[in-house]
This record gives C-alpha cells, sequence and structure tokens, in this order.
C-alpha cells in the first residue's frame, strides 16, 4: 500500500508544481477546475483501497489535498488548511475513504453494484424478533485479524450500520451522497 501511495504522492506533486507556476495567470474558479480534474481525481482513484491503512500514509495524502487547498486560494504556507478545505467543502481524505465505501455499500444494497460486491453484503437478520430487526443493519461478521477487519464486507457492515438511519433509509443516490457528504462535512469540521 506504500508505493501506490507514494506513487499517488509523487504524480500530485509534480502536478501541483506544474500549476503553481501558470496558477498567478488564473483565475480561481479555473485553477478549482484544473487541481480537481488533476490532482483531486489522482487523490480519489481506488482511495477505497485506502481503508484501514496506516495514519501515517492517511497523513501524507492529506498534505497533498492541503497543498492543493492553499495552491487554490493562494494563502501562505503557515497558513491553517482547515478553513481552507472547509471554504471549498473538501471533504479529508479519510472521510473521501469511507463516503466512497458507503456508496458501494448503498449501491450493492440496491443492487446497483456489480454481482461480486451484492453478493458481500449482508443484510442482518436476527433468529429471534428484535426490536433492532428494522433498522436496515448490516451483518458484522467476525475476523482474527485486522487485514479482515479491512476487508469490503466487514468495513461496508460496520461503517453502514453506524450512519444515523435518516442516511440508510434514503430512495435515491444523489440525495443519499449529498446527505452523506453532509454528514460527514459535520463531523470533519
Amino acid at each position: 500500500m506504500c508505493i501506490i501511495v507514494s506513487q499517488t504522492i509523487s504524480a500530485c506533486s509534480f502536478y501541483l508544481r506544474n500549476i503553481n507556476q501558470i496558477s498567478r495567470f488564473l483565475p480561481r474558479p479555473t485553477k478549482e477546475r484544473v487541481v480537481n480534474a488533476i490532482v483531486t481525481s489522482r487523490l480519489d482513484y481506488c482511495n477505497a483501497l485506502l481503508y484501514g491503512t496506516s495514519a501515517i500514509n492517511i497523513a501524507r495524502l492529506q498534505r497533498i489535498q492541503k497543498k492543493a487547498a492553499r495552491l487554490i486560494t493562494r494563502s501562505p504556507r503557515g497558513d491553517s488548511a482547515t478553513p481552507l478545505l472547509c471554504e471549498l467543502h473538501w471533504l479529508p481524505i479519510v472521510c473521501r475513504v469511507d463516503f466512497k465505501l458507503l456508496v458501494f455499500t448503498y449501491k450493492a444494497m440496491h443492487n446497483d453494484a456489480p454481482v461480486y460486491l451484492c453478493e458481500l453484503v449482508c443484510p442482518y437478520q436476527p433468529t429471534r424478533t428484535l426490536r433492532s430487526a428494522n433498522n436496515n443493519m448490516l451483518q458484522v461478521k467476525r475476523t482474527r485479524t485486522k487485514a479482515g477487519d479491512c476487508s469490503l464486507a466487514i468495513a461496508a457492515a460496520s461503517l453502514w450500520n453506524n450512519l444515523p438511519t435518516v442516511i440508510k433509509t434514503c430512495d435515491n443516490l444523489t440525495s443519499y451522497k449529498r446527505l452523506l457528504k453532509t454528514h460527514f462535512f459535520r463531523i470533519a469540521y
């Protein structure tokens, strides 16, 4: 995982340096579009695989995101980047990873995902009558290792079960994404 993160960071740093050289000539909306197209897309590519990775790797990716925010807003390096991320309405890397996993989970729950993903998600069905049977929860399988806890079946179920009921009972994908991003935005900032 460290190799993937290092390659992503080096590519993003290269593009941020190139964008920084021409950023004086670009208006802010154009800079936002360029950074979103080149840098943010690389940070989001396959980021669901980063679930459970070390905090060091997440912090390295978070540094790149903060550099991109500073480049867009032309703020100095010493300033805090959290207000900038909030202003740009960007989620931190950890929340982006959880967001991607929960979108996969929602699609699997509603049979919009490929079959191999739908098979990994099992609804919770208690053996006897319980009040929690109607809470739209997923079955969390037991694992013995930390790597097993990072698998999609376990991670998706544990993240899904921690969501508020309002988000879990959403009807369509666009409103689900909107509510989920708002939920993560409240948690992060």
